[in-house]
């Protein structure tokens, strides 16, 4: 059995402007540490997977910047995809790129997908679940989710409604459903039921098992990557071509939960033992974030009196940041863009990258 990972590098990661624009998003800022988000996906990986056997697959305007961040990771393994075409396309084309770079037989190569923008920790803990769901989906016929459970009421979070355990002694649990984004109401009660888990979009297959289960539901998609697949295969094939984008672009621009997950039965859960965040906007930083004596945030060239609950975020090193009195506002300063509000509207920093489209202010992004 052979294990590799696929990590989906592709997002805009819009609610965290004006730090995260389109050439440099999220995934390659620095929040948590020294290294970019990108850079710590890799490295929480490497426990269980060889570096040679991760994969990431972004966009064609990210590869050259993710090359660059990356100078010692391999270049043939950062793929960029011919469109922007959501995740079911997105993991369809890295199972044809999988098939063609071993040749071990698909029921042998054992692929887990991660994102590159979250936030884990303890990485022990993080190494010894994707163990765990690797070891379950190289076994059984399933495609292995990992569930967090849920700390606090989120209407921002997908949920994943679990069942019995898969078979004896067995961790895993059979996934009953799929729920999409709850109101409050229904987030408390999915929480009180104990059965419902966050899901974190991180999951486990054999490729011979991903295969039967895109086939069964999204057909055309399955056609075009059995012919990526068998062109890739080709001496002549690259994945980066015309002839891969003319067949990448036929297939069916879905997500994977909504064209394949929610509508097959062998999907099962694992529940994670770390902490996770999606770090979806600014205020994911509050709560992750190493805050000082006033439980602020406060990151580059910043003077800040009786500043409380707040995180203060300066990119721009020949301008200083002030703040005196302030007490719940996120104040994020980059070199051409300011962003002001209250901690608790983060999420509606999206309402302002949609006027800047709407205003022909691009340029922004």
């Amino acid at each position: 059995m052979k294990n590799v990972a696929i990590i989906m590098a592709g997002g805009a990661g819009e609610r965290f402007w004006p730090l995260s624009r389109k050439q440099n998003p999220k995934q390659l800022l620095k929040l948590f540490s020294d290294k970019t988000m990108l850079e710590e996906a890799i490295d929480r990986i490497t426990s269980v997977v060889d570096r040679q056997d991760i994969y990431i697959i972004t966009n064609t305007m990210l590869k050259t910047s993710i090359s660059k961040e990356l100078p010692d990771f391999p270049e043939e393994n950062i793929i960029a995809e011919p469109t922007k075409m959501n995740t079911a396309p997105c993991l369809a084309l890295g199972v044809s790129l999988l098939l063609s770079r071993y040749t071990l037989p698909a029921h042998e190569i054992i692929a887990g997908v991660f994102t590159a923008d979250h936030f884990i920790r303890p990485l022990n803990k993080f190494a010894d679940d994707i163990q765990t769901a690797y070891e379950c989906a190289g076994n059984h016929p399933y495609l292995v989710t990992l569930g967090i459970p849920p700390s606090r009421p989120e209407i921002g979070y997908g949920y994943i409604e679990s069942g019995s355990p898969i078979e004896a002694q067995n961790p895993v649990l059979s996934v009953v459903s799929f729920r999409e984004k709850p109101d409050i109401n229904t987030a408390l009660s999915f929480m009180s039921a104990g059965t419902f888990f966050w899901n974190s979009g991180m999951f486990f297959y054999r490729l011979d098992t991903f295969s039967q289960a895109i086939g069964s539901t999204m057909p055309i998609t399955y056609e075009f990557m059995n012919k990526i697949t068998e062109y890739l295969c080709n001496e002549i094939g690259d994945i980066h071509d015309e002839k891969t984008a003319s067949f990448f672009n036929k297939m069916e621009a879905t997500s994977i939960d909504y064209g394949v997950l929610e509508k097959i039965s062998n999907v099962a859960v694992l529940q994670a033992s770390f902490l996770w965040d999606d770090v979806g906007s600014w205020d994911a930083l509050a709560r992750l974030g190493e805050s000082n004596h006033h439980n602020s945030i406060e990151h580059g060239n910043i003077i800040s009196i009786d500043t409380k609950e707040s995180i203060l975020w300066n990119e721009h090193p020949e301008i200083l940041l002030t703040s005196v009195g302030t007490e719940n506002m996120t104040i994020i300063l980059t070199k051409d863009a300011l962003l002001v509000c209250p901690v608790q509207q983060a999420q509606q920093v999206k309402l302002i990258v949609q006027q800047l489209k709407n205003n022909d202010l691009e340029h922004l992004l």
